[in-house]
């Protein structure tokens, strides 16, 4: 919907990825060598629904919203042929019970809400609030195998440590943008065009927040080994997190012409 005063767009998808394949290399401390896990049969469910609007609540002023909603599962069990570099023998053929769990290292859920001032003296400001949520981990494979659980109780605790997805803390950023254009004397002109100079600023994630996650990986060194007291040492090999930037900013000037 588009009017003069009001714009409204809302959309829905359903995306379905069949048979892809993968292949991931890590060090095996007990074959001290670099072991290769070829993962066939990688399916992929991707649904949800988008929304934004757009309205003018005053002269020059305007307020943008914005939803993103949707879920992206593995949809299939994967299967995984174990091979040794420098070697053409196989030494495993595991099922990857990944079905159910979570397409990792993107939100499923985006909320934007917004408000831009544009002047007649050609400056504007802007400031945007966001809210992301939903996002996960990338799975280690190995974890989600018979053979990584085989000795543990099916629902407790210690199982769980080891097959269950970790899921990202919900994050919050506030940003600015701003700018102003002057128009240049015509004296100034270029190949007989009026001239232009465009100042822009902007300042990123205002509230300085250093602990968001913005993607990272489950190891894929696993030690399955239980102890006397039957626990898994998860921690054993700690995931890697990857982390956003706090405050930062720009600031351009261009000449457009």
């Amino acid at each position: 919907m588009n009017s003069p005063k009001l714009k409204l767009r809302a959309s829905g998808y359903y995306s379905k990825f069949e048979n892809g394949m993968d292949v991931m290399t890590f060090y095996h401390d007990v074959f001290q060598n670099l072991v290769n896990y070829a993962i066939s049969g990688i399916d992929k469910l991707h649904f949800g629904g988008e929304f934004g609007v757009e309205a003018v609540v005053a002269p020059g002023l305007s307020v943008n919203a914005a939803a993103s909603v949707g879920r992206y599962y593995f949809d299939s069990k994967q299967k995984a042929i174990i091979t040794v570099d420098n070697s053409s023998t196989i030494i495993g053929d595991q099922i990857v019970y990944a079905e159910n769990f979570r397409v990792p290292s993107t939100p499923q859920e985006a909320y934007s809400l917004g408000f831009t001032y544009r002047s007649p003296n050609f400056w504007f400001v802007s400031l945007t609030g966001n809210y992301f949520d939903e996002s996960y981990l990338s799975m280690n494979p190995l974890r989600r195998t018979y053979e990584a659980v085989k000795g543990l109780e099916i629902g407790g605790t210690e199982y769980h440590r080891v097959i269950d997805q970790t899921k990202f803390s919900a994050a919050k950023t506030l940003d600015f943008f701003g700018g102003w254009s002057y128009r240049m004397p015509s004296s100034f002109k270029i190949n007989d065009r009026t001239t232009y100079l465009v100042f822009n600023v902007g300042i990123n994630n205002i509230l300085n927040d250093k602990n968001i996650s913005t993607g990272g990986v489950e190891q894929l060194r696993f030690d399955p080994s239980t102890g006397p007291d039957d626990q898994v040492n998860v921690d054993k090999f700690p995931p890697k997190i990857y982390y956003g930037y706090g405050l930062n900013y720009f600031a351009s000037v261009t000449l457009r012409f």
